[in-house]
């Protein structure tokens, strides 16, 4: 009877915590909740994140597409896949760590995100929604490189934490073919391979967004997040 009571007592606990943890949600997390995602930190609490769609000054549309929301959310073995690509990178280089620019994303963000875009030249960066990008389905990263003193490694071209200018002068650049130095091209290669290994599919526009699984995959056995 005394180990039944614990046991309740332990569910009991467990349950009230869930609660109180999803009414302290906004409304984009508790779509997360509700589908079953996971909090990144919840597998690896060493990823870091810094969800660019939560402040207007660090992403390229300049808006608040996440209310503020800190937390990265995953399909459960994806962010079991991203914490594997972690401990990777820190066998290689143990100053170094991943950080989450995006990940989930529901579809009423990305239809907001594709008609600010439509028409520009940053049209191509921003997936369709009426198909559903691999965001939606709780499957995709937007993830860079970090050293030891939290300063990011050197891509080249990238839509995050610059100016519309800068943006669009990087992006001019890039459509005449100015090509990347050395330095740019390891730090890319070094996070695709750290990618690669444990299964993420890159793309070859962006080098920030990882798919975790093929889009086929995620189709047939994930629900899009709405």
């Amino acid at each position: 009877m005394k180990c039944f009571n614990l046991v309740y007592l332990f569910v009991f606990i467990t349950v009230f915590i869930f609660i109180g943890d999803f009414a302290r949600a906004n409304d984009i997390e508790k779509k997360f909740i509700n589908a079953e995602l996971v909090d990144v930190s919840s597998i690896d609490n060493s990823i870091k994140v810094d969800l660019v769609n939560s402040d207007p000054k660090k992403n390229y549309f300049r808006e608040n597409y996440y209310n503020g929301l800190s937390k990265a959310y995953l399909r459960k073995e994806i962010a079991i896949k991203l914490s594997k690509a972690h401990k990777m990178l820190k066998t290689r280089h143990p100053g170094y760590s991943l950080l989450i620019l995006d990940a989930a994303r529901p579809r009423s963000v990305s239809r907001l995100m594709y008609e600010k875009m439509k028409g520009t030249k940053f049209e191509k960066y921003v997936a369709n929604p009426n198909n559903g990008s691999m965001h939606n389905y709780g499957v995709a990263v937007d993830i860079t490189i970090v050293d030891e003193n939290g300063e990011e490694l050197d891509m080249g071209f990238s839509p995050f934490r610059k100016s519309t200018f800068e943006i669009y002068w990087q992006f001019v650049k890039m459509k005449l073919r100015f090509d990347l130095n050395d330095k740019q091209i390891g730090n890319r290669k070094l996070l695709s391979e750290t990618m690669i290994s444990v299964g993420f599919l890159p793309l070859s526009h962006e080098w920030w967004h990882f798919n975790g699984m093929p889009k086929e995959l995620a189709r047939k056995k994930y629900q899009i997040i709405e």
